[in-house]
């Protein structure tokens, strides 16, 4: 069990009091059933490679619910272009299946055994968010187990058992399940949406000075809608992995690196992506941006496109200096609060002798998306992850006072972001919580409503 009481953050260990592993729908049923009528707490688990501490036991005596057994790809649609998967299916082996078919989805750069699953209904963000959006939106339907035991299905399968389609038109019940932090539910299929592979594909890569020349560039470039991924990263972040303690960025380096990714199903439709980058870094500069045109290792760039991948971007790399631990302050904020946030963030790290290691992303061409801090953390000494546990909390209350919303939050940012919220919101997440969970066994503590 000890193997299930930690994860990579500054969460506190704790074992669960036991560890279960179904590998069908109906031991799903009978495990919440009985643990409803014993009012012992659950906590669904996949990969376990959240860093947030979000499958580690609030209270003694609860139930892990291993779902890695349920790992059966159940069916992959290549004209609707949906797949079909149970919790344990990882990115790698999906990825494996779609990609023979020329299919793909939105892999996060992060470990390749990671949940398809998990990521979606928390959030996750991945490699094709800058043309389709979220992995949550790419939700087309789902089977859900209770609370209480009983199976639900939403979306289309609902209507039609093998249909998978999508949730609408019918009302967006499935929100009752996605970034809830497994407090209403355990999700055993999801339907996902699988866009074809565009043949043709480039990578283009800038740099500025500071932040606000970067945010600029990829404001304008954001609007023609171009890019699967425009995201852009601090020098520290850059490094791998991420220098700890903090280090000086050299004086001669740019500040911000970006890199957006040109797919396109024609020579004639990637050669228009990239006039669009060459006019605006041509504006940019034209206005006395610091922005420059960069060249990106092979390798990196490899790790761009062939995704799920292990070349750049797991969660070792990051943090193979720092004794085993990292954290983030991820968030979704509007691109134009970027910069004060980004200010604010510097000087907090730096006070605390941590790398700013800071990722902004577009989010399908708009005007809000990621920022997040990647954070280092000892875990063999006390005292340092107590350090970089707050800087991540302080780095929060910068944030939400500019209007950018944690996802993935552990439970220090789960009480501050309801101590702030609107009264009316917090009654009613209190009502479907209640609704949907009268026994409070459902992760207790983590999503932190009282």
């Amino acid at each position: 069990m000890y193997a299930y009481s930690y994860d990579m953050s500054f969460v506190k260990n704790r074992l669960p009091g036991y560890v279960a592993m179904p590998k069908t729908v109906e031991e799903v049923q009978q495990i919440m059933k009985m643990a409803n009528r014993t009012k012992t707490p659950v906590i669904p688990y996949t990969a376990g490679s959240n860093i947030g501490g979000l499958c580690i036991p609030e209270k003694d005596g609860s139930i892990v619910m291993d779902m890695k057994r349920m790992n059966k790809i159940i069916r992959i649609d290549e004209e609707s272009r949906f797949a079909v998967v149970e919790p344990g299916v990882s990115h790698a082996e999906l990825a494996e299946e779609l990609y023979k078919r020329g299919l793909r989805f939105g892999w996060p750069v992060g470990p390749p055994s990671a949940s398809v699953l998990s990521c979606a209904i928390c959030h996750g963000i991945g490699g094709i968010t800058g043309r389709y959006g979220l992995n949550s939106e790419q939700i087309t339907s789902m089977e859900v187990v209770l609370p209480t035991g009983e199976l639900t299905r939403v979306g289309s399968c609902a209507i039609q058992k093998d249909a998978w389609h999508s949730l609408l038109p019918l009302p967006l019940v499935g929100g009752l399940f996605t970034g809830w932090l497994g407090t209403t539910g355990v999700v055993t299929k999801l339907g996902i949406f699988t866009p074809a592979v565009p043949p043709h594909v480039e990578i283009v890569t800038t740099a500025t000075d500071d932040l606000q020349d970067m945010y600029k560039y990829m404001l304008e470039f954001s609007r023609y809608e171009a890019a699967d991924d425009l995201t852009a990263v601090s020098w520290w972040l850059s490094q791998v992995p991420i220098p700890y303690p903090y280090k000086e960025k050299p004086k001669d380096a740019p500040e911000w690196n970006s890199y957006a990714v040109l797919y396109a199903y024609t020579e004639k439709e990637l050669e228009a992506k990239v006039e669009m980058f060459e006019r605006t870094v041509k504006n940019q500069q034209k206005n006395g941006s610091s922005l420059q045109v960069t060249q990106y290792p092979e390798e990196a760039k490899r790790a761009r496109t062939e995704l799920p991948s292990q070349i750049v971007g797991s969660t070792k790399n990051y943090s193979k200096q720092a004794g085993g631990g990292i954290s983030w302050p991820g968030t979704f904020t509007p691109a134009n609060k970027w910069v004060p946030v980004w200010e604010k963030w510097r000087e907090i790290y730096k006070k605390r002798n941590l790398s700013p290691s800071v990722r902004v992303t577009m989010y399908r061409g708009t005007h809000y998306g990621m920022l997040r801090a990647m954070t280092p953390i000892n875990k063999q000494y006390p005292d340092q992850v107590e350090n970089s546990r707050m800087a991540i909390v302080e780095a929060l209350k910068v944030l939400l006072d500019e209007g950018g919303i944690p996802y993935k939050p552990p439970v220090d940012f789960a009480k501050e972001i309801y101590s702030r919220a609107d009264p009316g919101y917090v009654d009613l997440i209190k009502k479907v919580k209640d609704f949907l969970d009268p026994n409070e066994i459902m992760n207790p503590g983590k999503l932190w409503i009282r």
